[in-house]
């Protein structure tokens, strides 16, 4: 009952620390606080399709989808220091609330479309 509860308490504190963050995304604040729409909004806002989401419905595999879009989240943010991965791999609502207040914390767009178009880039380059 008690690992329910703190999972409980853990995704409100995640909610409540997300709506900065999709503020400042052009999302409004509370599509953090509605459980899909949230999962949905997140995956976009890191350049994953909407789909991805529903990964979140399973056992085991849903652990690491989250901490893969919890790293996605601060290095969309320009964090991208290994320290800083593993404290919102941890405990996301930490990262996410510091970078909800901090004033020069911006939002860089999605990560993973800017890495893939410098993998295309990267990769005509060597094809030259």
């Amino acid at each position: 009952m008690s690992v329910l509860l703190f999972l409980v308490v853990l995704y409100i504190l995640l909610g409540l620390s997300m709506m900065k963050l999709f503020e400042k995304a052009g999302i409004p604040g509370w599509k953090a606080l509605v459980p899909g729409m949230a999962a949905v909004e997140w995956c976009k806002m890191v350049g994953r399709k909407p789909q991805y989401a529903l990964w979140f419905l399973f056992p085991i595999v849903n652990i690491f989808i989250y901490a893969g879009l919890v790293i996605d989240m601060v290095r969309s943010f320009g964090r991208h220091g290994f320290w800083e991965s593993v404290l919102a791999v941890v405990y996301a609502p930490i990262p996410f609330f510091m970078l909800g207040r901090s004033a020069d914390a911006k939002y860089e767009g999605p990560i993973l479309e800017k890495e893939r178009e410098y993998h295309r880039l990267h990769h005509e380059a060597i094809e030259k």
